[in-house]
């Protein structure tokens, strides 16, 4: 039974280390879109802001 969880212990342990080391190495690529000179587009100012109206009546 002990044996069983130092093995899975130990598994997680690997998993974590695999990942603390992937967070501090990885470099994230940087890719270069082009875009043609026909491609419209607009820039928007919109707000996705609702406004609520408050009630006459109060509940409570």
């Amino acid at each position: 039974m002990k044996k069983k969880l130092l093995i899975e212990l130990f598994v997680y342990a690997v998993i974590l280390a695999i990942g603390i080391i992937l967070l501090f190495t990885y470099k994230v690529e940087k890719r270069y879109f082009i875009i043609p000179s026909e491609f419209n587009y607009q820039e928007v100012q919109d707000d996705a802001f609702i406004p609520i109206k408050q009630s006459k009546h109060r509940y409570i």
